[in-house]
């Protein structure tokens, strides 16, 4: 058996066995209420309007047989139903947004102000566009009718999801892409409703996903989790500020002395809210307003005298007893333990920060990274805690350790027996969480001997000169992650397979390192998964094949194929001897770092060419035209001595697809999207680098800086 199959056989299993579907929310019709009003395209909604667009207008031809979903098809059939009801959807409601573009245009506004068909688009399942003109469209949906088109399509597509999440014949990880869709759908009709409603659902879900057996353990992670989130969003939260009357401000404004810091706290929420109120707004009144303010001073230096007094008090003993965990003892005890640790942690985290010395802060270090660690390992081995939970403490104690840690972690996994379909997982999950550990430990290592200048969040420009320990563990990383790419799904990750995973291990090393750096890693996957015919393996070989081609890309000497503005092959032999910028940008502002929007225009006059990529020869002639009138423009206003706060972008030479190919034949082949892409040559016409066209202050101006290096005595703002 191969490993794909051996790792992944528990957790498929799981799903193979014939059980009924979900109990679909969605397949319920939905609650009574009153027909929503249904305005005509010509109506615009006012600002205490409602109303909806009109979704009868939008969808009289839909395809209603869609929604007719037979029993006893195969999975084939069931996505072929997903898409096409999305395609019909897509193709009815971008009909009515031209509609309403049209009927705009005839009344004399502007096309864009009317959109509501983009918005019903990503409109929620079972909601459609409402109206509310001043505050723009986003977000304002209302329940569709039951019987409309949209509230149909949510209860077809959560029957589609359910039927397709419980497919046996698809594979494990497309399974869970389907099962999520599911919940979303499924739970879509809850979200007006109360927080503990959504709750429930989410619990009974839960509930049923743990009796089922052999456990499919992706599933109750991820619904663990949700119910989590939920439990945690819904919690009151007691940074909420209290509503104060005016009647009891007087009492606030009298704060005693010598009250613990739990008090202060409180009454600073108090005089907060008070201040909110009484500062600005209907009630506003200055005198009370500076009242609230002094006394707020006075709580902030009462609160933090009391920190220090009770930080001094503190039982430093009782955190000593904490940080030494004893072994042998029984799930329950360590359970018991881990509430009261993490009680204390917090608390001395509390006071550590207004204690005289750094005892408390070297005590809050360990408990963070010591004592609470070790519990979850007692408890991840624990024989008298049930498999799943072992798992759950697992990965937790996994997520804080180092490589070393990890490796010791995998010899005890590898010499541990497997006691259920669950600890079966634990071994996969351990070598991927040391994969993890070692791809960014070695991306912290590079970036490191990196200078501080080329540090950034989106990558180096250049490749670095990486040590040869470094090079050789990525090396090792490279043949390792190639290993496991085709392992199949991650059966505790939900809809997660190891080929995106070791796809996103390379994508790491990209971004904090370099291109350069991963490419070896990304053909090693591809040559791992070239050969097999799993759908989510072959989607991530044509984006390695992409990202491959973008690395041979670099460097290399290259004549985009192409006609100048005359119609004739362009000849980029005229080019050689000055640096080439290749875009398909409309505004080349958009490349100047910071707020220098006059960088590439100075870039220019030190010698930078221009080159625009355009559709075809109409779009290269118009963009052509603009450009010389508003070249004529801002000189007319210089010589009338108007002010400007820019010029307009340099004039550029053009070119644009040779016939037969199309806009995006050339990027695609290269690694590059088209859509947005700008590729700056040096003077011997090789490729210096490929870039996202918008670059601004937050996001490293990779192409400036290359500028900067081929042309420093243009001067710039500085970065930063």
């Amino acid at each position: 058996m191969s490993r794909r199959k051996r790792l992944s056989a528990v957790a498929t299993t799981a799903l193979v066995a014939a059980f009924p579907l979900f109990p679909l929310v969605a397949d319920a019709a939905p609650s009574p209420q009153a027909p929503a009003t249904l305005i005509s395209p010509n109506m615009r909604p006012t600002d205490s309007s409602n109303d909806v667009y009109d979704a009868e207008t939008a969808f009289a031809d839909f395809d209603v047989s869609l929604f007719e979903i037979p029993d006893g098809e195969n999975a084939a059939f069931y996505r072929k139903r997903v898409a096409d009801i999305q395609a019909e959807w897509s193709r009815c409601v971008l009909a009515y947004r031209e509609r309403q573009r049209e009927e705009a245009r005839e009344r004399g506004e502007k096309a864009d102000d009317i959109d509501p068909g983009a918005v019903m688009l990503n409109a929620p399942l079972g909601k459609i566009a409402g109206g509310k003109e001043s505050g723009g469209m986003s977000g304002a949906f209302v329940d569709a009718p039951a019987d409309s088109v949209p509230a149909r399509r949510a209860v077809a597509l959560t029957d589609l999801y359910g039927r397709l999440a419980n497919a046996a014949e698809l594979p494990l990880e497309v399974r869970g892409k389907y099962y999520q869709n599911w919940l979303r759908a499924a739970s879509a009709p809850l979200r007006d409703k109360s927080p503990q409603e959504t709750r429930e659902f989410y619990e009974k879900t839960l509930a049923d996903e743990k009796a089922k057996s052999p456990l499919d353990l992706a599933r109750v992670l991820y619904l663990s989790e949700q119910l989590a989130f939920l439990e945690a969003f819904s919690r009151p939260n007691e940074a909420l500020l209290p509503t104060v009357a005016r009647a009891d401000v007087e009492k606030l404004l009298d704060v005693p002395e010598g009250e613990s810091s739990e008090f202060y706290r409180k009454r600073n929420a108090e005089l907060t809210s008070a201040y909110h109120s009484f500062a600005r707004g209907p009630e506003k009144d200055e005198e009370l307003a500076k009242r609230l303010d002094e006394a707020l001073r006075t709580v902030d230096k009462l609160q933090s005298a009391a920190l220090k007094t009770e930080a001094a008090a503190f039982d430093r003993d009782a955190v000593k007893r904490l940080l030494d965990v004893p072994p042998g003892e029984s799930a329950a005890f360590y359970l018991e333990r881990y509430q009261e640790t993490e009680k204390v942690w917090k608390r001395v985290s509390q006071l550590s920060q207004r204690q005289e010395g750094r005892d408390l802060g070297r005590m809050e270090v360990r408990l963070r990274t010591e004592a609470i660690p070790e519990i979850h390992k007692r408890l991840a081995y624990a024989d008298d805690l049930e498999p799943f939970e072992r798992f759950q403490h697992l990965r937790t104690w996994l997520r804080s350790r180092d490589v070393a840690a990890l490796r010791n972690a995998l010899d005890a996994e590898i010499a541990r027996d497997e006691t259920s379909e669950v600890d079966a997982l634990r071994e996969p999950y351990v070598r991927w969480a040391l994969l993890q550990k070692r791809v960014t430990t070695v991306a912290t290592e590079a970036r490191k001997a990196l200078p501080e200048k080329e540090r950034n969040s989106y990558g180096v420009n250049r490749f670095p000169s990486l040590a040869p320990e470094i090079q050789a563990e990525l090396a090792a990383l490279a043949a390792e992650i190639a290993e496991r790419a085709d392992d199949g799904a991650l059966p505790w990750e939900l809809g997660g397979s190891w080929s995106e995973t070791a796809a996103g291990f390379a994508s790491h090393i990209e971004r904090e390192i370099h291109l350069d750096a991963a490419a070896p890693i990304y053909k090693e996957i591809y040559a791992a998964l070239v050969d097999s015919d799993a759908e989510t393996d072959q989607k991530v070989c044509r984006e390695l094949k992409r990202k491959i081609g973008e690395a041979e890309f670099l460097g290399s000497t290259f004549e985009v194929p192409g006609l100048d503005l005359d119609g004739t092959p362009i000849d980029w032999k005229r080019f050689r001897g000055a640096p080439v910028l290749l875009t398909t940008g409309g505004d080349l502002r958009y490349y100047a770092p910071n707020a220098d929007r006059e960088f590439i225009p100075k870039c220019v006059e030190a010698g930078l060419q221009i080159v625009r990529y355009c559709n075809d020869l109409e779009s290269a002639r118009r963009l052509a035209q603009r450009d010389l009138e508003e070249q004529g423009n801002f000189r007319r206003r210089q010589a009338q001595g108007f002010p400007s706060l820019s010029a307009p972008t340099p004039i550029a030479d053009y070119v644009v697809p040779l016939e037969g190919r199309g806009p995006g034949d050339w990027p695609s082949e290269h690694g590059i999207i088209w859509a947005s892409f700008a590729v700056l040559f040096d003077a011997d016409g090789r490729v210096l680098a490929t870039y996202p066209r918008l670059l601004n202050k937050n996001n490293a101006p990779e192409i400036a800086d290359e500028l900067r290096k081929l042309f420093p005595d243009v001067p710039s703002t500085e970065r930063e």
